[in-house]
């Protein structure tokens, strides 16, 4: 199975319901700046991304996802072969977000101690 390269964004609002939209710079062994994998993350996931041309980053949520799949005969597809060379590309457009453990209540035994 081709992995799914993914490309993320973060949605910045500039007013009159409109954004920017900046793309995350993932490290990344093929150097494009995208993460490759078998299970790109689904609308409504909560995802720790670090941008390493910013050196920033934090917890952020899918909040849209654009699919762009190889046509035959393409680059990514040449004549004769059986399947894509490259696997789908997928963008993914997110906010940020708080973590899942947002709302954790401190324990009576654990007030005034630090992990």
């Amino acid at each position: 199975m081709m992995p799914v390269v993914c490309s993320f964004y973060i949605r910045v609002p500039v007013g009159d319901g409109q954004f920017y939209y900046d793309h995350v710079n993932v490290g990344s062994p093929h150097g494009d700046g995208k993460l490759h994998t078998p299970n790109p993350p689904q609308a409504g996931d909560l995802i720790h991304l670090w941008d390493t041309v910013r050196q920033q980053g934090g917890t952020y949520e899918v909040l849209a996802r654009k699919w762009l799949h190889s046509s035959y005969g393409s680059f990514n597809w040449p004549v004769l072969e059986l399947q894509p060379t490259v696997g789908p590309l997928l963008d993914l457009i997110v906010e940020p977000a708080e973590d899942v453990f947002r709302d954790q209540a401190l324990r009576s035994d654990e007030e005034g101690t630090t992990p």
